[in-house]
């Protein structure tokens, strides 16, 4: 399937949550804030990280930050950095298929070497940029340097900072859940395909194919108003609309944990779909119907979206129907 993959490092492969978040407490803590824990972390933190500490510490130099960050980095009591499951297995599998294989993170390029050496990984990687800030403007200069091809490119990251890289350049965006962002998170910034572990992805590319899409979450007759007709006295009232939702969330049940997170919530999505239909009239019902159904992939992540609406309007009929079926 790829040619080459650009890997982010923290939460892609390699575990250092625990430490982050460690080290950020540390640095929070030097300027009265208190401490997080670890679901209040992953939810507010963000890339490039500059960002994410001008607004928890506004007007500190991030030079004067990331001495702090630094102190817990290389202190005895920092917590252990461990390479994640399976994600060896699959630079194994890489390497034995010749898929070249590169690094673009944000981490301290001191950290990372200590990092990718004490975990017995650096050696599988053709190139290694490390200390970037801006990955959606320096992917670019990766892919140019090492003459990769975008179109048998991946760009796999845990988060939504990563998926935007991947999309700036145009290469495949593939999240993984095994890091910083959830996948309601992740599916915000519109991956190509999200796994819940690098294990899946492996599988995925063995086989030489896309996930299994038959894993269905449908909503019936959502009953609503809007001002739809094609004249005007039509849509100067408000028009009863009945809509059969069926979405194709971006895992397989069976990847889903039990984890709410890793789903598509109905209740915000039908809520979503309501306000969007009333926000203006329309004159088609199909235009509505699509309108809805994109709705469904650009906002909600779901890979596969169809919407069926009814309206009940012409004489001696049950209702007028028009189905839309859009793809991520």
């Amino acid at each position: 399937m790829f040619s080459s993959l650009i890997f982010d490092w923290s939460g892609t492969l390699c575990d250092d949550l625990t430490l982050t978040l460690q080290a950020t407490n540390y640095v929070i803590a030097q300027y009265g804030l208190p401490a997080l824990d670890r679901e209040q972390f992953r939810a507010e933190f963000q890339l490039p990280y500059p960002v994410y500490y001008s607004w928890k510490t506004p007007g500190v130099p991030i030079e004067e930050l990331e001495d702090h960050y630094r102190h817990i980095l290389n202190s005895a009591e920092a917590e252990p950095v461990t390479i994640l499951p399976h994600a060896r297995e699959f630079l194994n599998y890489c390497k034995a298929c010749g898929i070249r294989c590169f690094i673009l993170s944000s981490m301290d390029s001191n950290a990372f070497d200590r990092q990718a050496r004490d975990l017995g990984v650096f050696h599988y990687f053709e190139g290694i940029h490390t200390g970037i800030l801006n990955k959606e403007a320096h992917i670019h200069t990766l892919i140019a340097r090492h003459k990769l091809d975008p179109m048998h490119t991946a760009f796999i990251g845990d988060m939504q900072h990563d998926m935007a890289a991947a999309h700036c350049a145009g290469v495949c965006a593939i999240g993984v859940l095994t890091g910083y962002n959830n996948a309601s998170q992740l599916c915000e910034a519109q991956p190509d395909l999200v796994v819940p572990h690098l294990g899946a992805l492996q599988s995925l590319m063995q086989r030489g194919c896309t996930p299994s899409l038959h894993d269905v979450v449908q909503i019936h007759g959502l009953s609503f108003t809007c001002h739809l007709g094609a004249t005007d006295a039509e849509r100067a009232l408000s028009q009863p609309v009945q809509a059969d939702i069926s979405i194709v969330p971006p895992l397989d049940f069976g990847d889903m944990e039990d984890d709410l997170t890793r789903t598509i919530d109905y209740d915000v999505l039908s809520r979503r779909l309501v306000e969007l239909a009333q926000s203006e009239s329309t004159h088609l019902l199909e235009t509505l119907a699509h309108k809805l159904a994109v709705c469904c992939v650009s906002e909600f992540g779901a890979v596969e979206a169809t919407v069926q609406l009814r309206k009940f309007i012409l004489p001696d009929t049950d209702f007028v129907s028009a189905s839309a079926h859009v793809r991520g």
